[in-house]
């Protein structure tokens, strides 16, 4: 008995279409989201920060070392915290660095002062805000209702077998993009719907268990089809548009879990996908909601698909 299970990653924060064009010739951008094959496309309203004047947030930095701020997305606001002195900590910095804030309602850069010239220290959109936020960054107070920020629209899931998730949805015209740009409404007023679709780029990390029921088992002994990559890819995005039916995947599997270049056919009797993240994922259908705590404790509860080969059966499970 053979069973396998693929876990998506993001292997780089959420980025709006807007912010994808302002960082595609960035080099550090280009080589992270070079490591996906497998990418989103869903869409939320658009989000903003709201800060005190800057007296007060210079007040507040001098006296605490705390930079305190909202969030706003659609009808939903939130406060959240910077504390410096535990940035300090975490990226192993001394305190005698010296820095400053660059704040804008949709970016926060804070550079260190120490060298000849500025140096970024650390950097937030809010998609990168949340984002650090769900995988636990000790720096970040507060906040403690941003899943509520981390819902989207899904709209479309793709993969790329013969390049990266880079070149295939940013780098390149992209079709589904497209259609999606020229076709949703915004839902913020006030707000292009380039500001609100977001792109998500996926690794998969797989792992397999194995049984030994029965003598014909042992058949599998040393046999391992992790290392195939491009059917794991192709089978998870088969999974995904067959069960969620995403509103811009012309083709929706209905066939599947039998494909011709998935891994039906395999020795493999049964498999799981699931997003190993803090987010949520909604079409008109179904909703996947995934809870991790990465840093203060080892907790995973996400909805999962399960795939039977044996019993040729696709099944949604809710956490």
């Amino acid at each position: 008995m053979r069973s396998q299970l693929h876990q998506l990653e993001l292997v780089y924060p959420p980025i709006s279409n807007q912010e994808a064009e302002w960082v595609k010739d960035d080099e550090e951008v280009q080589k992270q989201i070079s490591k996906s094959n497998l990418y989103f496309i869903g869409q939320k309203p658009e989000s903003f920060f709201l800060f005190p004047s800057e007296q007060e947030i210079d007040r507040s930095i001098n006296k605490e070392s705390k930079m305190t701020f909202q969030i706003l997305c659609g009808v939903r606001t939130s406060s959240c915290t910077l504390d410096i002195n535990a940035m300090y900590d975490f990226y192993k910095v001394s305190n005698d660095v010296n820095l400053e804030f660059e704040m804008g309602d949709k970016n926060i850069r804070i550079w260190r002062l120490d060298g000849d010239e500025p140096e970024i220290f650390d950097w937030f959109t809010t998609e990168k805000l949340i984002f650090d936020r769900s995988r636990g960054k000790p720096f970040i107070l507060g906040f403690d209702d941003f899943a509520d920020f981390f819902t989207y629209n899904l709209h479309y899931v793709g993969i790329s077998k013969s390049q990266t998730s880079f070149e295939r949805l940013i780098v390149q015209p992209h079709d589904k993009r497209l259609r999606i740009l020229c076709n949703e409404h915004p839902l913020n007023k006030g707000s292009r719907v380039t500001d609100e679709l977001i792109l998500f780029f996926f690794r998969i990390k797989s792992q397999e268990m194995k049984q030994y029921l029965v003598e014909s088992d042992f058949d599998q002994l040393g046999k391992n089809e992790l290392d195939d990559h491009l059917r794991i890819l192709a089978d998870a995005e088969k999974a995904y548009v067959s069960v969620i039916n995403t509103k811009y995947n012309e083709v929706k599997f209905k066939d599947y879990p039998l494909s011709t270049d998935g891994l039906a056919g395999s020795s493999l009797n049964r498999i799981a996908y699931l997003i190993d993240e803090n987010i949520t994922f909604v079409t008109d259908l179904v909703s996947l909601v995934s809870k991790r705590d990465k840093i203060f404790a080892p907790k995973l509860y996400a909805d999962f698909i399960a795939i039977d080969f044996d019993d040729k059966t696709v099944e949604l499970f809710k956490s």
